[in-house]
C-alpha cells in the first residue's frame, strides 16, 4: 500500500503523544519514519542508566515500548541516521538489528531505511544483508547530500544503488526511495524540482514502489521565521510546491510527500534554552503561520501562550477546534482554559494539527490533479 503522506519523526515524547492524539482516518494514511534518537547527552546522563550494565540496549527498549504504545499493529520506517554507521550496544548487537527486532517483537511492523550515504561501511551492510528474504516489508532507500553530489556521475550512482539492491535481496515492487533535502534553507522550489527531476531520470531503469520526496522549511530558530517578538509571519513550505509541481508534471508517477513536520532537521535536542520564546507553528496551504511571542523567563512567561493561542484562533488560518487535537487544544488555551504545557506539549499541539493538515492538502491536491489530467484527454 502507498501511503498519501510519510513524516519524519524523532523518536521523542512530544511525536508520539501526537501520533497517540492523531484521528484513525488521518493515522491510516501516514507511513511514518522514525529516527532513533542517539544515545548521548543529558539522555545517556538520566539517573535511570546510571549503573546498568546495558545501558545503551535499556534505552533502546525504552524507545521501543513507546514507539509500540501508539503503533502496534502499524507499519513504519525505522532509520538510525544519528548514530554511527557502525554503532552497536553493549554485547556486540547493531543498533538498528535490535530495534527492529525488539519492535517486531512488540507488534510494531517496522521497515528498514538504507542510507545511501554510508552504505560503505561494511558493519552496516551486514544489518541489510538478505533482508528482504522472505519479508513482506518495503525498503527505503534514503538519498541525502552525497546521492546528489552523485547524481552528477549517473553511471556511478546506478551501479552503487544496484549493489544496495542486490545485497539486500528486496524485490523492486517492495522498495521506495526517499530523496531527503533535510533542511531547504539555501536551496530554491526550482533548484529542488531540478534535483528530483534529475534523480526521477537516473531511477527510470527500475520499477520501485513509489518516490517520495522530502525537506523542511522550518528554521531551526524562530526569530529566522519572525524577526520582531510578539508578532507573526509566514514561512514558505518550500517541500511541498516541489512536490506539488513535480506530481503535477508526472502524474503518472507514485510521488509521495513527506517532510520533517515542525522541527528543523538540524535542530540540536537536548540543549537548556531558557530564554526560548513563545512559538506556534500552525501548518496551513503552502506555508507555515508562525506566531511568535517573547522570552519564556519575561512576565507571563508560559501563559502567553493564551494570548499565541487567540493569535491563531482568531485567524483567518484556524480550521475549527473539531480539526485536531492540536486545534482543540489551542481554541480552549484561547479562552484561558486549561493549562499551556510545556515545550514538549507544544510540540505535539503542533505536529498533531501539522499531520492532519498535511494528509488532508496532499489528498486534496492528489484529487485535483487526477481530475485536471482527465480533463485534458
Amino acid at each position: 500500500m502507498i501511503p498519501t503522506y510519510i513524516p519524519i519523526l524523532k523518536g521523542k515524547k512530544g511525536e508520539f503523544d501526537a501520533l497517540k492524539h492523531t484521528n484513525p482516518s488521518t493515522a491510516e494514511r501516514l507511513k511514518p519514519l522514525f529516527e532513533v534518537p542517539a544515545f548521548a547527552g543529558s539522555i545517556a546522563e538520566s539517573k535511570r542508566f546510571q549503573d546498568l550494565a546495558q545501558p545503551t540496549v535499556a534505552f533502546l527498549n525504552e524507545l521501543a515500548v513507546k514507539m509500540a504504545n501508539v503503533w502496534e499493529g502499524r507499519r513504519c520506517f525505522v532509520d538510525a541516521r544519528h548514530w554511527a554507521p557502525n554503532a552497536t550496544l553493549e554485547n556486540g548487537e547493531h543498533v538498528l538489528s535490535y530495534v527492529h527486532s525488539r519492535l517486531a517483537s512488540l507488534g510494531v511492523l517496522s521497515n528498514p531505511v538504507v542510507n545511501y550515504d554510508v552504505w560503505d561501511d561494511p558493519e552496516y551492510q551486514e544489518v541489510f544483508k538478505d533482508a528482504g528474504v522472505g519479508n513482506d516489508a518495503t525498503l527505503c532507500i534514503r538519498l541525502q547530500s552525497d546521492a546528489m553530489e552523485d547524481l552528477d556521475d549517473p553511471e556511478y550512482f546506478m551501479e552503487r544503488l544496484e549493489e544496495i539492491i542486490a545485497s539486500t535481496a528486496f524485490e523492486e515492487a517492495r522498495i521506495c526511495v526517499l530523496i531527503d533535502f533535510g533542511d531547504t534553507a539555501p536551496l530554491s522550489v526550482i533548484d529542488m524540482q531540478a534535483e528530483v527531476e534529475k534523480c526521477l531520470e537516473a531511477l527510470s531503469r527500475w520499477r520501485f514502489a513509489y518516490i517520495a520526496i522530502a525537506g523542511s522549511s522550518i528554521p531551526t530558530l524562530i526569530n529566522d521565521a519572525v524577526e520582531e517578538i510578539n508578532s507573526t509571519g509566514f514561512v514558505t513550505r518550500k517541500e511541498m510546491l516541489t512536490w506539488k509541481a513535480l506530481k503535477k508534471a508526472y502524474p503518472s508517477k507514485n510521488l509521495v510527500f513527506s517532510d520533517y513536520a515542525i522541527r528543523n532537521p538540524n535542530a540540536v535536542d537536548d540543549v537548556p534554552a531558557p530564554h526560548a520564546n513563545g512559538k506556534i507553528r500552525y501548518t496551513i496551504t503552502n506555508q507555515f503561520f508562525v506566531v511568535r511571542g517573547h522570552s519564556m523567563q519575561l512576565h507571563d512567561k508560559g501563559k502567553q501562550y493564551h494570548r499565541l493561542s487567540a493569535v491563531v484562533a482568531n485567524s483567518s488560518h484556524f480550521l475549527g477546534r473539531n480539526f485536531s487535537h492540536g486545534d482543540e487544544h489551542i481554541y480552549c488555551c484561547a479562552k484561558g482554559e486549561g493549562g499551556c504545557g510545556n515545550p514538549t506539549t507544544r510540540i505535539t499541539i503542533d505536529t498533531t494539527h501539522h499531520l492532519r493538515a498535511v494528509t488532508t492538502e496532499v489528498l486534496e491536491f492528489t484529487v485535483a490533479t487526477a481530475k485536471d489530467v482527465e480533463k485534458s484527454r
